[in-house]
């Protein structure tokens, strides 16, 4: 901070910042009380939604394994390259 500035400039200066510090510090209390009050009000899953859920991991997981096990020359992209050169002729 430059000190040829007046006091006045600088005690504003710095009330200002202590302001916005003490808002943000105020704030963020708020934003903990908001999340714990929003926790206690969910509700557990049901058991078609858990097992939906679980449903769609395994299928996911299927996809991964069949993908790896794909020889590499499947995902060659030079013959598509060639497909998009005629495509843009």
């Amino acid at each position: 901070m430059p000190w040829d500035r007046p006091v006045v400039a600088r005690l504003l200066t710095a009330v200002m910042l202590a302001s916005v510090g003490g808002l943000l510090f105020l704030s963020s209390h708020e934003w903990v009380r908001m999340a714990e009050a929003s926790r206690a009000q969910a509700t557990p899953a049901s058991l078609e939604m858990m097992q939906l859920l679980h449903d769609e991991h395994q299928l996911i997981g299927d996809m991964v394994k069949a993908q790896l096990a794909m020889p590499d020359s499947f995902f060659d992209s030079k013959p598509m390259a060639g497909r998009q050169a005629t495509a843009l002729r």
